[in-house]
This record gives structure tokens, C-alpha cells and sequence, in this order.
């Protein structure tokens, strides 16, 4: 295999603060690489130094030539004024942009467009007016527009809708011919996506690991590793203490004792050390109470409809949260998961905002919540980590008790050359992880957490499903993390995508809704509608009627006529004239996928004449 590119003993600092030193590996052609680590240690800036959109301070890094590579940064400049379809261009050579709108690209864009659900009317909105999922499903069709042989994924999965997660993950497991390297903290996405993931890591003595295969059998190859660097403790700790013994019985035993072994005795001393520094435990100490006693009902919803402007979000919803509610809420971006939460918050401010609803949203009159914000809009980022926590004084009142600041922030990893800096200086996860630690100086009895898992590295999520799981209390979950929010809930709501009955449906596990959308998906298919067909015909039984032994004798020639007719739309899609048309575009793309859908439901009423036939 080729070598796409290599690093050489490379280092970069941020200020006196050096995020990785001495990295050398290389990635081959096809590799499909996930890049993990803890919070703050690189990921994001070396992908940035690959993209060439940041430079080492020290070592060799080198693409091959000829490699076309395309980048999908983790935090999208959300000021961008520009429109959305200039923005998906934008990643394009200036001789693809030029030639566009009589391009093949533009049926590219139309088919990456459908499939990530955005809307043909987004393409005149400006890039910063667009959601969080909005943004980054822009930002994944720029990147896979312009075909790279290798693709650069900071947290592609941060802001998307579980079913936009699940279509990029099938789009990369089909494209063969590409290679690419993704940060990412969702274990199934990693799971389902990469063969190699390589962790970035200062408790390791190279700076790294390598683990062929996927989240599962990395977690097998780094717990080895680490058995393996603690085993290696504990030996060297024993020959020191030999050393140190022998030492130790005076001048005559030195004496006799060669000077290289003394030398060796130093260096022993200065490798259990560092050993010992790597090996030790960094554990996140995250803790959330609740008020005290709380009644039965904390949130009683009855009928809610909720609509904005000509809209309907939610039809006719009724639930009950109590002390052990334990709710995930999953949907498409837009489906009104947001709204509920905001509803449940506070009805009245919602529904100044334009919002109109009818039903009724009963609170325990001395109800607290606390509210994670996907945004992180309560934290200053031109503030210190600090002065964020404790902005008054060194203390901070975490339930009623002064804490001091700096202590605090050490139960949530944050070093202390690090509580200097200012928040927009820190990594976004870090960023989410002061959030948290700001969250939990308040108790309350109902907490809802609106996507608190982007970008936090596998310790604190493993940290805050613990604490999630010993809170006493009431959870509302958003996520795009499915493993996290299976871990996590006892109850899933569904937002359906059914437009004409704006279901609300209730699932007990996020397996089960997996399985259901897994059945719905099936249940259309032609195998699917043929065998039911079949089925139906066995059952039936009996000779065709006059009518349908017409429909017999024609049913092969239409179905040979809509064929053709769908490979002539299928070729006038690709002439200049057409693509040069957008509208004219999106209505032969949609009169082709409704005469697909006829075929097939015409190959399964064959099949069910045939069956019938048959049994006569």
C-alpha cells in the first residue's frame, strides 16, 4: 500500500503548554483512522496542522503528492455571512466553481442535499443562519463534494440527528476508494466506521498508541497496554529497591560497586518516575445533588400541540416526568426537541418567541431545574477558566457550601496552568467539561442536558454516565451519542417523521427504537412487499378474476415501458440544460424516484398475480 502521509517527530505548544512532542507514524492509502485522546491533547490542532491550516513547532509532516484532501472542521465559522451554496462550493478548484451549474456536480450536490434533509430553499440562507445540525451537514456535503481521496473529520457527528449520524456512517463504509481520519468520541460511530484507531496520549511513553480494528478491540489493545506499562511499574520499582538496598550499606559496598552501575541506579530512579507519572489515575470527579425530598409529578404534560407559524411540531402529547424519569429525546434537527425543552422550561417565554401551543404544562410549583446547553452561551469565553467558575472571589458556592475555586476545578481535570487561561483558548471539550462544572453548583430536582456529550473524551463520559446514573433526581437527555444515551435513559421519545400525524412515539430502550426504524426501513422493501405478496396470494388462493388476468397479461409490458421511460430521465438529468436548471433539477429527480417506487410495487403485484395463477 501507498503511503498517504507521514510524520516525523513532530511537537506543537500552545503558549507553555505542549499539547504532543516526538508523534512519528504514517497512514497508508484507504486507511480508515480514528484519532481519540483525552480533552486537550492535540487531536483537533494536529488535524488542523494536516489540513495545512495550522504549522508544528517542530518535526516533518508530509502528504504525498497528487493526494486531494478536504477537511471538515469541528467548530464551523458560525459568522460566515456568505450563502449556503456558496459556502458548499467553496471547497471546490476555481476552474469546478466556474464551470458549476453546467456541471455533473450539481446533480451531486442535489443527491448529498436530499440525503442529509436539507431543503432546496436553504441554499439562498446565509451559512450563519442556519442551525448547529444545519451547519455541520454543510460542512460534511462541502467536504464530500469536492471527492477527496482523503477525507480530515473533526467531530463530524456534533449537532446531527441520529438519522443523519446513521446515513454518513453507511455513506463511508461503501466508499471503498476513500481514506480518512476521524476525531470522534461516539464509540458506535467509531465501531462502525474505522479499522485502526490510534489515541493521542501523554500517559503513554511514545505519546501514543496504535489499535487495529474498531472501538471494541481498541478498548481490549489499550487495557493490555496499560497493564502492560503498570506490570512494567511495578518490575522496575522492585530492581530499584534492590539497588537502592545495596546503596545503602556504605562506602565499601559503593566502592566496589562499578560506576556504571551507579549511573544505572539514577536512570532507574528517573524511569519509575516517569512511570509512575504516567500510570497515574486522572479520574473526573463530577457530583450532582438534588434538593431533597421532591413530590411524585415534577412535570404532568396533557394534549400539548404545539405549532410554529404554519408548522406542527408536536399533536397531541401526553407524559408524565417524575423523580425516575430517565428520558432520551430523538428526531430529526428541527423536529421540535428543542421546543418541548424550552416549553417545559419556561411556556410563557416560548411562547413570546412566536411559538403557539394549546395543552397544558403543569410544574411542582418549587421545581429546579438545571439546563445544559448545547450552545455553551453561559460560559464568557473572554474570561478565565477560573473567573467563569468563581467570578466574585477564589470561591465558588457549590449547595450552599464555599469551595475554593481551584480546588473545585481539579475534581474536574482542569491542571492549573490551565485555569489561566481564557475560555476560548481551551478545547471544546473542555470547554463542555467547565460547563458541567459550573452546571453541578446548583441542585435541582430535574436535569436537562441538550447534547452535553459533544466533544468530551471517553474518561468524562464514562464519568458523567456514572454520576447521571446515582442522580437522584430527573433526567431529559438530547444526544447524538447512542451508546450514551442507551447507557443513560429507561425511556425514548421518538419525534416521527411522519408529517401528517406528528407521532410522538415512546420506546423503552434505544435498542428497541433501533430495531423499530430498522423494520420500517425493511418492511417497504420490494423483497419485503413481494413476500407479503406472495403470502397474501397462498392465503387467498383461488383463479385470477377477468380483471386481473388483463392486469396479468399488461402488467410486464408497463412495467417495461416505466423502465424506459425512467432511463430517459435518468440521461436528460445529466445534459447541461437540465443541470443548469436547479428546479427543473429537483422535479425530474423527484418524477424519477416516484416511478421507481411504482416498479417496485408493480414487481410485487406480479409476483402476487403469479402466485395466485399458480395455485389456480
Amino acid at each position: 500500500m501507498n503511503i498517504v502521509f507521514n510524520t516525523h517527530k513532530i511537537k506543537k505548544s500552545i503558549g507553555p503548554r505542549v499539547l504532543f512532542d516526538g508523534l512519528s507514524f504514517g497512514i497508508e492509502a484507504g486507511s480508515r483512522v480514528g484519532l481519540v485522546g483525552p480533552n486537550g491533547s492535540g487531536k483537533s490542532t494536529l488535524l488542523k496542522c494536516m489540513a495545512g491550516l495550522d504549522e508544528l513547532d517542530k518535526g516533518d509532516l508530509v502528504w504525498s503528492s497528487n493526494v486531494k484532501r478536504s477537511y471538515i472542521t469541528q467548530s464551523p465559522n458560525t459568522e460566515d455571512q456568505q450563502s449556503l451554496k456558496s459556502f458548499l462550493i467553496s471547497g471546490l478548484t476555481p476552474k469546478e466553481i466556474k464551470e458549476f451549474d453546467e456541471s455533473e456536480l450539481v446533480y451531486d450536490l442535489w443527491e448529498l442535499i436530499s440525503k442529509l434533509n436539507l431543503q432546496e430553499n436553504d441554499l439562498d440562507k446565509k451559512f450563519a443562519d442556519l442551525s448547529g445540525g444545519g451547519q455541520k451537514k454543510a460542512q460534511i456535503i462541502r467536504g464530500l463534494l469536492s471527492k477527496p481521496d482523503f477525507l480530515l473529520m473533526d467531530e463530524p457527528t456534533n449537532h446531527l440527528d441520529v438519522d443523519s449520524i446513521m446515513w454518513v456512517e453507511d455513506y463511508l463504509r461503501n466508499r471503498t476508494d476513500l481514506g480518512y481520519m476521524v476525531v470522534t468520541h461516539d464509540r458506535l460511530f467509531l465501531q462502525n466506521t474505522v479499522d485502526e484507531i490510534i489515541e493521542i496520549n501523554p500517559s503513554f511513553k511514545e505519546g501514543y498508541i496504535r489499535c487495529r480494528g474498531g472501538y471494541a478491540e481498541y478498548i481490549e489493545q489499550r487495557s493490555e497496554y496499560i497493564r502492560a506499562q503498570n506490570v512494567q511499574q511495578q518490575r522496575l520499582q522492585n530492581d530499584l529497591r534492590h539497588e537502592l538496598a545495596w546503596l545503602r550499606r556504605g562506602a565499601i559496598a559503593r566502592l566496589k560497586k562499578q560506576q556504571a552501575r551507579q549511573n544505572a541506579t539514577h536512570e532507574l530512579i528517573a524511569e519509575v518516575d516517569q512511570l509512575k507519572t504516567l500510570n497515574r489515575s486522572r479520574k473526573i470527579d463530577i457530583e450532582m445533588k438534588t434538593t431533597g425530598k421532591s413530590p411524585k409529578k415534577l412535570v404532568e404534560i396533557n394534549n400539548l400541540n404545539v405549532k410554529r407559524g404554519d408548522r406542527t411540531l408536536i399533536k397531541d402529547f401526553n407524559f408524565l416526568i417524575h423523580k425516575n424519569t430517565r428520558l432520551g429525546l430523538l428526531g430529526s434537527n428541527g423536529c421540535g426537541k428543542s421546543t418541548l425543552i424550552q416549553l417545559i422550561i419556561d411556556a410563557a417565554k416560548a411562547k413570546d418567541s412566536g411559538l403557539e401551543f394549546t395543552g397544558e404544562i403543569k410544574k411542582y410549583d418549587d421545581l429546579k431545574i438545571n439546563y445544559f446547553e448545547q450552545n455553551r452561551q453561559s460560559l464568557d469565553g473572554n474570561l478565565s477558566v477560573l473567573k467563569n467558575i468563581c467570578p466574585d472571589g477564589d470561591y465558588v458556592h457549590v449547595h450552599g457550601q464555599p469551595v475554593y475555586g481551584r480546588s473545585y476545578l481539579d475534581r474536574f481535570g482542569f491542571r492549573r496552568d490551565q485555569m489561566d487561561l481564557k475560555v476560548k483558548e481551551i478545547s471544546g471539550g473542555e470547554q463542555n467539561r467547565l460547563l458541567i462544572a459550573k452546571l453541578m453548583t446548583h441542585e435541582c430536582q430535574l436535569l436537562i442536558l441538550d447534547e452535553p456529550t459533544n466533544d468530551l473524551d471517553f474518561q468524562t463520559l464514562d464519568s458523567l454516565r456514572d454520576t447521571l446514573d446515582q442522580f437522584d433526581g430527573a433526567i431529559i437527555l438530547v444526544s447524538h451519542d447512542r451508546a450514551f444515551l442507551d447507557e443513560v435513559c429507561n425511556e425514548i421519545v421518538y419525534f416521527s417523521e411522519d408529517k401528517a400525524n406528528h407521532e410522538l412515539i415512546r420506546f423503552v430502550s434505544f435498542l428497541q427504537w433501533q430495531d423499530w426504524l430498522d423494520d420500517q426501513k425493511n418492511k417497504n422493501s420490494p423483497k419485503a412487499l413481494a413476500k407479503k405478496a406472495e403470502e397474501a396470494a397462498k392465503k387467498k388462493g383461488g383463479k385470477l378474476s377477468y380483471k386481473e388476468e388483463r392486469e396479468y397479461t399488461t402488467i410486464e409490458e408497463t412495467i417495461s415501458v416505466k423502465e424506459t421511460e425512467i432511463e430517459k430521465l435518468k440521461a436528460n438529468l445529466g445534459t447541461p440544460e437540465i443541470l443548469a436548471d436547479a428546479k427543473k433539477l429537483v422535479e425530474i429527480s423527484t418524477e424519477v424516484h416516484n416511478l421507481e417506487s411504482d416498479v417496485e410495487k408493480m414487481y410485487a403485484r406480479w409476483q402476487e398475480l403469479e402466485a395466485k395463477k399458480g395455485n389456480a
